[in-house]
């Protein structure tokens, strides 16, 4: 990974260099972007600052591909047009620094206020489409995301950054990084993150008994996030903490409207040890300890009669091992090879009624995951590479699973690469997808037996820098998953049943521009179609955008004459989405959503203005099976302004 020296500012690089720097998510280990055997996007720290990030969801829906939706409650993903209700995620690997943070519950990627690292101590977010399964293992089902954290020498000495906006929010955090006398490098952080929330209303609640379809004071949302990191002689040490606390405004599973009691509660944990080392010139070993935990309490208000609140509660604990060799003994191969393993000490998933006591739900169950694989980066030619990847898996509850990856890599010229790339990966059933069976007036979710879930992909790309200030991308892909494992309506009212009943063909192109101008200007447009079809129902697919458009212009702007401020930065942000059909067979018209941002340094303070949703423009998302909503309106015009001082 490239230093803070290194790289400084990278908006001032030349592309060439931009194209030589190393990602490390699509094989395991470092290659350049363009050696790399997919088509690797990759959010910077000074794009994180420059375009006024709050939230790792906003990172992941500026990148190719991806499109973010919330419910008010949690932040989903959409990958490629595929975003189905009642998916927290799962089809997705969430990485950071390489580990996996998807917890064993309800094999979730966390990418809102959930999320327990500040966006301020990330270097870079990589993601990878497509499926990672020969590399990963499970959840690498449609893509890779590998959230790198900086280190105590980026951050040096301690620092303070403060921010306020819209909806009563606001953010104090403190940092402090260090490189000790003995060559240690030190990072502790500590966020925390309080937003009141705006009122929201809800058209089915529209009545006099329901406040007026009004939920008042109940999309507040307050964490706590602590972060440490340290790095010596090859070994690293990782812990990171969050805590979230997040109001339920919309009444989600048929609750009491508008109770101040209805409300979540989300705590994890993560605690990594890393070491690497180089056991001779030709041979490196990666070795990796890892546990976690994650706790998701929520209190669901019910009039059965008597009024009552039902608190459902799961917990996950483990402890995980991975061990990678990386060899270059043999000419012409980087051959790479090795063990994943996960105990799962703890899935406990509990409901009840509080008072008075009642138990609804007690399903306790242990398991294990275990994953072998081999990859080799073979040399045909100077200019001809082939990369090829197989991994047999297997988790506790399902069947073993293999999984190839094949990708040719020529470059046609020193400025232009083309790739072929195919692989597969698959999915199994989580345990709240298995177990989760709770016989409340709110619904019940009840399980068939389950298959894993499989996916087949072929992509072809071709990436082009004709100029050291231009980079383009066109790239087309077809993927066909089976076993689809989802959550629709079962015969009785209000029930909800998991079972593989869909198939569907994907379909889609994604071209990308990314062009420097004289003077430090930059231009960045990201165009992607994707159709999706449910070949068992022959239609289409919810929440499903046929067209995703990302537009970036960012440029210097000179100081205010003799106020003695340095050159600032503004940046200009769009955000377009495609129509969306919802569950009741509305369709969602498309949106766009502008953001701008300015950021300089005043008085040795960095400071940054962002107005997001420039143009206040009404948008809404498609909601899931559990709200009374169609759909879920976003909020309007908001503001923030961030104060960052280093001593």
């Amino acid at each position: 990974m490239t230093s803070v020296h290194a790289q400084a500012d990278m908006a001032d690089l030349p592309l060439e260099q931009l194209m030589q720097l190393q990602v490390t998510t699509a094989s395991r280990y470092a290659q350049t972007a363009l050696e790399a055997p997919a088509t690797v996007s990759v959010v910077t720290a000074d794009d994180i600052r420059l375009f006024g990030y709050r939230n790792l969801s906003e990172v992941l829906g500026s990148m190719r591909g991806l499109h973010v939706s919330y419910d008010r409650t949690y932040h989903y993903l959409g990958t490629r047009g595929f975003a189905t209700p009642g998916d927290y995620n799962t089809r997705v690997l969430l990485l950071v620094n390489g580990v996996r943070f998807n917890d064993n519950l309800y094999d979730q990627a966390t990418i809102g206020t959930d999320f327990p690292i500040d966006l301020d101590l990330v270097d870079r977010v990589e993601f990878v489409p497509g499926p990672g399964s020969a590399v990963y293992g499970a959840n690498a089902f449609f893509g890779v995301i590998n959230v790198i954290t900086r280190n105590g020498r980026q951050l040096a000495g301690p620092q303070v950054s403060a921010e306020a906006g819209s909806h009563g929010s606001a953010k104090l955090r403190f940092s402090l990084g260090t490189v000790d006398a003995h060559g240690g490098d030190w990072l502790i952080a500590v966020t925390r993150a309080t937003t009141r929330g705006a009122d929201q209303y809800y058209p089915s609640y529209d009545t006099p008994s329901t406040h007026n379809g009004v939920a008042q004071g109940l999309d507040f949302d307050r964490s706590t996030q602590l972060f440490a990191r340290m790095h010596q002689n090859g070994l690293t040490l990782t812990l990171a903490h969050g805590e979230r606390n997040k109001g339920m405004p919309t009444a989600a599973y048929s609750q009491v409207f508008n109770d101040p009691r209805s409300r979540l509660t989300d705590t994890t944990t993560r605690l990594a040890a890393e070491y690497t080392t180089q056991v001779r010139p030709s041979l490196a070993l990666t070795g990796r300890v890892h546990a976690g935990r994650y706790e998701y309490v929520g209190d669901y208000v019910y009039d059965y009669p008597p009024l009552t609140v039902n608190r459902d509660v799961g917990t996950g604990q483990w402890w995980a091992t991975e061990w990678q060799w990386v060899s270059t003994a043999l000419a012409r191969h980087k051959l790479s090879w090795g063990v994943d393993y996960r105990r799962d000490t703890r899935i406990d998933q509990l409901n009840f009624d509080l008072e008075p006591r009642t138990d609804n739900l007690d399903a306790r169950r242990t398991g294990d995951a275990l994953g072998i694989f081999v990859q080799d980066e073979f040399a045909l030619r100077p200019d001809l590479t082939l990369h090829a990847g197989l991994r047999w898996g297997r988790q506790s509850g399902s069947k073993g699973s293999v999984n190839p990856r094949l990708g040719l890599v020529y470059w046609w010229n020193p400025t232009t690469a083309i790739k072929v790339l195919h692989g597969t990966a698959y999915r199994p059933p989580n345990a709240y997808e298995r177990d989760y069976r709770v016989d409340t007036p709110g619904g019940v979710v009840d399980t068939v037996a389950l298959r894993s879930e499989r996916v087949r992909t072929t992509e072809l790309a071709l990436e082009h820098a004709p100029t050291g200030a231009s980079r383009m991308l066109l790239t087309v892909f077809r993927s066909n998953v089976t076993n689809l494992i989802s959550l629709g309506h079962a015969h009785q009212p209000d029930r909800f049943t998991f079972t593989n009943a869909g198939r569907v063909h994907m379909q889609g192109l994604e071209a990308a521009v990314d062009h420097r101008l004289d003077g430090g200007a930059r231009v960045r447009a990201v165009y992607g179609r994707q159709k999706l079809r449910d070949t068992v129902a022959d239609t289409g697919l919810t929440h499903s955008p046929e067209h995703l458009l990302k537009l970036q212009w960012s440029d210097s702007v000179r100081s205010p004459a003799g106020l003695g401020w340095q050159s600032g930065r503004y940046a200009v942000e769009v955000i377009g989405v495609g129509s969306r059909r919802t569950l009741q067979h509305a369709r969602l018209p498309a949106n766009i959503r502008t953001n701008l941002t300015y950021s300089a340094r005043i008085a040795d303070v960095d400071v940054s203005v962002g107005v997001y949703n420039l143009f206040n423009r009404r948008n809404a998302d498609p909601a899931s099976y559990e709200i009374r909503e169609d759909s879920i309106a976003q909020d309007g015009r908001t503001y923030r302004v961030k104060l960052t001082y280093a001593f």
